[in-house]
């Protein structure tokens, strides 16, 4: 449910007004700045200003006192030729590290802030945090730098953290900052001089939206800021947002970013969102944020929280950074969106406001700076029992026809073999026990002997090992024979139709339903199904990366009516949409169970435009939770 802005915000932002700088003070004495460059909040009275000179003497400062520590480049200069963005701004790079350390082996950090105008908590947190981070690694290289409060947390004096990272700060949009500059007029823009929005302009995977706005990397920023990337390579990055509401009531809303992880990459996703949620909360409280003088009384807003961006903002689409960060650079990538950090209050300065902005990014910043050193000891091992599961040989290639509408002209597609056969093949790695591929000729009565659990995902009759039809009353048999000698069999998307033969529930009780994206509604997060799951968890796949588009709804869910499953003696622990249309249960069918997931591992599809090839699979965080407990029953 989202909360109504808190009324003592509304107050605050009627009372404050912008004044006519900031201040910023590059220069000696800095007691109008509390001794500082860049001020704290309650010290300000307006947002940085950009064309005035504000921003770069305030970095040039940080670099001329910090030289050791601070570097300052245009990607001009970075690139070796004139780069600037579509108003003929240069766009600065900011390098935090010891350069007195070798280079090699560094770990690169790269953080894009604010890359929409109006939406300030990355680029005012962002200057704060740098400036601390100079300071301390100059005066105190004993301060200890944290990615959380967790059990499985880790803490590095900061002297230690800029031996071994690089971090690599930038706003790529500054037309749309310098708008919202005193002297401009006071009103940010979302987008640049163009009026592109930037964080539509990235080269994702699956499907490409060619219509209605500018084409992916048409824009000078975005083409700029992939050069960069590409030089850098982070190992880790985040894009940073606000928002106008949260629907988790949260100050700093993480959100997991779109992609094809295997299980180490879910892992450390997982963890990532986890530090930094308590890292916030931590800066919350060391920088004395009250919640009460932001939000107003009754509004309860809590620090931060991380789910899906589907699940924050409650829409995917195509060209966002974050996704262009791990599905095409490689990188662990973390998204915030900041509440009340948008169009509302755009250019009026609120200390208060701000100060919790400000408090949110430094945790974001150091959780991710220190998350990169600690996440190579993230190395799961499933402990799923004995798993066979249903192997499906077709592929969806672009070696037999792009498929789908004819490219945009000068575009030429990314090749591409997709099949969602990859997720149990990366699934096996990192399990106790190898999973078992098993071919429809080999489903028969007895055929199973030795599995604890075997999972047919979407097609229920693939080809057998010979390329032929299956004999499906054959594998019937042998399914019902697994399953009542005490077997755990899962179904998945489209082999949910397979309760009608498996004689559990009628064939007109199971159908097809179209959504904007993979996704359930958990009623029981009590339920084993449930364990370890976050809860905040809807979205159970991403479907633009697997090429569902979202002009309008196309991607598939399967369901079976409440009231057909539960008379049969189903449990549902989740739905899809309407509460009597069952997406996640089980049933206890003789010794064993049969396990229901609607919407998890659909076949990717080449229907809709994708420039940028297809994903095999883009099962969530969640979902991925989810189906290994679903596969963890034992005998």
């Amino acid at each position: 449910m989202r909360k109504v802005v808190g009324c003592t915000v509304l107050v605050l932002l009627v009372a404050a007004l912008p004044a006519s700088a900031t201040p910023v003070c590059p220069d000696e004495p800095r007691t109008a700045c509390g001794g500082r460059i860049f001020p704290e909040a309650d010290t300000s009275t307006a947002f940085v200003q950009h064309d005035i000179g504000e921003y770069e003497d305030g970095i040039n400062a940080l670099e001329r006192d910090h030289p050791r520590f601070v570097k300052v480049r245009t990607f001009s200069e970075f690139l070796g030729k004139e780069t600037l963005s579509a108003g003929d701004r240069e766009i600065f790079l900011v390098e935090i590290t010891d350069f007195q350390a070798p280079e090699k082996g560094k770990d690169a950090v790269a953080i894009s802030l604010s890359v929409h105008g109006p939406e300030r908590a990355g680029l005012e947190g962002g200057v704060r945090y740098m400036e601390d981070l100079a300071r301390w690694a100059a005066d105190e290289p004993d301060h200890m730098l944290a990615n959380g409060t967790e059990p499985d947390s880790t803490e590095l004096p900061v002297s230690e953290v800029l031996k071994k990272v690089h971090l690599y700060l930038a706003n790529i949009n500054p037309d749309g900052w310098a708008a919202g500059d005193i002297q401009n007029g006071g009103a940010f823009m979302r987008g640049n001089a163009n009026g592109t929005d930037l964080n539509r302009q990235f080269p994702t995977m699956g499907w490409t939206k060619v219509s209605g706005r500018p084409l992916p990397m048409s824009e000078p920023e975005p083409i700029a800021w992939n050069k960069v990337i590409r030089r850098i390579q982070p190992k880790v990055a985040a894009d940073l947002h606000g928002e106008l509401t949260s629907a988790q009531n949260a100050f700093a809303d993480m959100m997991y970013p779109a992609g094809q992880w295997n299980p180490v990459e879910q892992a450390q996703q997982e963890r990532a969102a986890r530090h930094m949620q308590s890292n916030v909360e931590r800066y919350f409280e060391s920088d004395g944020v009250v919640l009460g003088d932001v939000a107003g009384a009754g509004a309860e807003m809590k620090p931060a929280e991380y789910a899906t961006g589907y699940d924050v903002v409650g829409y995917d689409d195509s060209g966002f950074m974050g996704d262009w960060f791990t599905e095409q650079i490689g990188a662990l990538d973390m998204d915030v969106e900041h509440f009340l950090s948008h169009m509302v209050p755009n250019s009026t300065w609120s200390a208060p406001l701000e100060k919790a902005h400000i408090a949110s990014v430094r945790g974001e910043i150091e959780s991710l700076m220190v998350e990169a050193i600690a996440m190579d000891s993230v190395r799961p091992r499933l402990r799923l029992g004995k798993v066979g599961y249903l192997f499906d040989a077709r592929v969806v290639t672009k070696r037999d026809g792009y498929g789908g509408p004819k490219p945009p002209e000068g575009y030429s597609p990314q090749g591409y073999r997709a099949t969602r056969m990859a997720y149990f093949r990366d699934l096996s790695r990192r399990t106790t026990v190898p999973l078992r591929k098993v071919w429809s000729n080999e489903v028969r009565r007895g055929g199973l002997d030795g599995l604890d659990t075997f999972v047919i995902a979407d097609h229920p009759f693939p080809r057998n090992s010979k390329g032929g039809k299956p004999d499906s009353a054959k594998m019937v048999r042998g399914l019902k024979s697994f399953v009542r000698a005490g077997g755990n069999l899962v179904l998945t998307d489209r082999a949910t139709k397979l309760l009608k033969r498996l004689d559990v529930v009628k064939g007109s009780a199971i159908s097809k339903k179209i959504y904007g994206a993979g996704h359930i509604n958990i009623e029981d997060f009590d339920d084993a199904y449930m364990k370890k799951v976050h809860t905040t968890a809807s979205q159970t796949y991403y479907e633009v990366p697997l090429g569902y588009q979202l002009d309008q709804d196309s991607s598939p869910h399967w369901v079976v009516t409440r009231e057909a499953w539960e008379e049969a003696g189903g449990t549902t622990i989740a739905y899809i949409e309407t509460e009597t249309d069952v997406g996640l249960g089980r049933i206890e069918v003789g010794k064993g169970t049969i396990g229901i997931f609607g919407a998890l591992l659909p076949q990717p599809t080449e229907k809709f435009d994708h420039l940028y090839g297809l994903a095999d699979y883009a099962v969530t965080v969640a979902g991925g939770q989810i189906f290994n407990n679903m596969m963890a029953h034992r005998r």
